[in-house]
């Protein structure tokens, strides 16, 4: 039983833990528009390299998200909408593990299961192509 419980908080707290990060990403994307010029954290790219990385506008185009123009983030970065979904749909994914292991809804073990599989099927959907241009930098 001690076992459970071990898993059962140590999920809790990764859970809350990425919760908080995908939060806090939201939150940078919201406060910073686009137009402003004014992000704190400059692009790696762009201040010590020459070129276009997979990655670049990517902050961007998340501000464009949260504002719901779509048209202005592909224009940003054309993986920027795929990105965002996929921190969206694991936002929904941590709050309801979170929910479900607070009710006992479902066991842990079957939960981590389930988790473990959506996360890693939901990351190859949304960071495929990604991946395979970054190979050809």
């Amino acid at each position: 039983m001690k076992s459970d419980q071990y898993q059962h908080r140590s999920y809790q707290t990764i859970n809350i833990i990425f919760t908080i990060l995908i939060l806090a990403i939201f939150a940078y994307a919201f406060v910073y528009s686009p137009g402003s010029g004014n992000y704190p954290v400059p692009s790696y790219y762009n201040r010590y390299m020459t070129g276009m990385s997979p990655t670049t506008g990517l902050s961007h185009s998340f501000s464009a998200i949260v504002r719901g123009n779509l048209k202005e983030a592909r224009n940003w970065n054309p993986y920027g909408i795929r990105i965002f979904l996929f921190l969206l749909l694991q936002l929904i994914s941590r709050l309801g593990a979170f929910f479900s292991l607070r009710c006992n809804l479902i066991p842990v073990k079957k939960l981590l299961t389930a988790d473990i599989t959506f996360s890693i099927l939901l990351f190859i959907c949304c960071y495929g192509k990604l991946l395979l241009f970054w190979n050809y930098l």
